[in-house]
This record gives C-alpha cells, sequence and structure tokens, in this order.
C-alpha cells in the first residue's frame, strides 16, 4: 500500500466519522494531538467488528479476525503490515502499546458474533458488552491519560444501550443479542424474534437490558475520574449514553417505537454546550 501516513490516519478518520459517528464526534472534543490516535482505534474497531456482517461462513470470518490478531502482533513486533488502518494504529501503539491488548480482547469476543447463538443470560451479555465496547473505550482512555476503570464500565453501558437501539437493524439481518434467559422469561423464543419481531413484547425483552446500562453509568458517573478534563470525550460519551437510555425508557425501552436516529442534527452542539458548562465548572 502507498500513501503517507498522514493520508492513511485521513482514511481512518473518515471510517470512524462514517461508521462510529457518535464516538467520532466526542473525539473532536480530545485535544488536537490525540485525535488522530482515537479515529486510528475508532477505525480498527469499526473493521474488527463488521466481520459478520461481510463474510458468507464463519470460517471465512475466523480467517478474517485471526488477519486481524498477526496485524496488531505485527505491530507488537515492529513490523506493522501495510495497511490504512495498521500503519495509524502502530503510530498509537509507539505511546501506548496497552492499547494492541484492549483490541485483541475486542477480536476474541467478536468470535461470539460468528457463531449466530444467543447470549445464554443478561451476565453473559454484560460480558460481550464489556469485551467490545469496555475494551474500546478503555483504550481510548488510554490515550487521553483517563481512567481505564470507569472508561469500560461506560463502554459496557454504551454497548449495551446500542444493542438495544440497533435492535431492529439487527433483526432484520437476521442477528439477536437478546439473552435467552430473558426471552424465556417473555414466553417468546429467538426464531419467533427473529421472524415476526412485531408480535414480540420487545420494551419488556430489552428493559432488563436497559436498566443494566443506567446501572453501569451511573457506577461510571460516581467516578471522579470521569469528571477529569483528561477524560471530557468519555463524559460526553457518557452524557449521550444517559440520554439514549433515558429516550428508550419513555417508551417503554421498545427500540422500534423509540426510533433513535444516529448522530442527530445539531449533536455535535450539543456536545460543546455541555463542554463549556463543564469548563466553567457549573
Amino acid at each position: 500500500m502507498t500513501g503517507s501516513l498522514a493520508s492513511h490516519r485521513a482514511a481512518c478518520a473518515d471510517i470512524a466519522r462514517r461508521h462510529d459517528r457518535e464516538r467520532y464526534l466526542v473525539s473532536l472534543f480530545a485535544p488536537a494531538p490525540a485525535r488522530d490516535a482515537l479515529f486510528a482505534i475508532l477505525a480498527a474497531n469499526h473493521e474488527i467488528a463488521k466481520t459478520a456482517e461481510v463474510v458468507s461462513e464463519p470460517t471465512i470470518g475466523l480467517i478474517r479476525l485471526q488477519w486481524w490478531r498477526e496485524g496488531l502482533d505485527g505491530i507488537e513486533a515492529g513490523t506493522p503490515r501495510e495497511h490504512e488502518v495498521i500503519l495509524p494504529l502502530a503510530a498509537v501503539a509507539r505511546d501506548h502499546p496497552e492499547v494492541l491488548g484492549h483490541l485483541r480482547r475486542v477480536v476474541d469476543a467478536r468470535e461470539a458474533d460468528l457463531e449466530g447463538e444467543a447470549p445464554a443470560d443478561l451476565q453473559a451479555l454484560q460480558a460481550y458488552a464489556a469485551a467490545t465496547g469496555g475494551e474500546v473505550t478503555a483504550a481510548v482512555a488510554r490515550v487521553l491519560g483517563a481512567d481505564t476503570r470507569s472508561a469500560r464500565d461506560l463502554g459496557t453501558a454504551w454497548a449495551l444501550i446500542g444493542l438495544v437501539r440497533a435492535l431492529p437493524q439487527l433483526l432484520a439481518a437476521r442477528r439477536s443479542p437478546l439473552p435467552a434467559s430473558l426471552l424465556e422469561q417473555s414466553g417468546t423464543t429467538l426464531s419467533k424474534v427473529k421472524d415476526m419481531p412485531e408480535s414480540s413484547d420487545l420494551g419488556a425483552i430489552c428493559s432488563p437490558i436497559v436498566e443494566l446500562g443506567q446501572d453501569l453509568l451511573s457506577t461510571a458517573h460516581r467516578d471522579r475520574a470521569l469528571r477529569s478534563r483528561r477524560a471530557r470525550p468519555l463524559r460526553l460519551l457518557a452524557a449521550r449514553a444517559g440520554d439514549l437510555a433515558a429516550a428508550l425508557a419513555r417508551h417503554g425501552c421498545d427500540p422500534g417505537a423509540a426510533a433513535l436516529p444516529l448522530a442527530p442534527p445539531g449533536l455535535v452542539w450539543r456536545h460543546a454546550w455541555r463542554a463549556a458548562i463543564w469548563r466553567m465548572g457549573v
């Protein structure tokens, strides 16, 4: 692959902007020297996370995930692959080598997407959310010099709330993150929810997931580390997650009824207003 590091960084920013716009927007409020690193992490996460969507069978997905493991190993060995995401990520790892460990755990967790089976229970879903959204947010915290513990709680909450928000699209793609135990409690099955989502009480099924996300957000907010200046982008993400959880709750936690858009117009100005209030110590 030809191209300068600057052009590869621009490609990462574009991937984040198009495919992970909510986290892209909060990254804009990070110090300028950190933004390229955050975009590289978000771009890598997107490329890893989309595996189940772009492969025709699980074996090919496993090969793709192994490519990413080897790509991260190459960065650690000082021989990064010529790739538009790998090369900027290698630059991140020179200053923040711990980021590679976080992304390795994301790769491992994404194997579950290829299995097509629902999590056994809410605890299993939380573990998956922690190993995906939680690890990505912890990697972001590494770059910001922020606390990884509160970041992991925040990222887990973000993933849980995001799964509920995206449920209509996931069901349309014949995928479902809904725990089997919650389906059983609601008197339905995974196949019924996939085939006839309108006949299922999605609000009752999703309510415990949203409540768990809110509990994790509360835990993150209680940690004073989230209120540090370095953690400001994470605090903005937490505020956005809280807004989404509240909107879902107002619609009985039914994602179809809530119909929450991704990064609605004016969101960046809402972030700017919040950041300004925090700077004034209000």
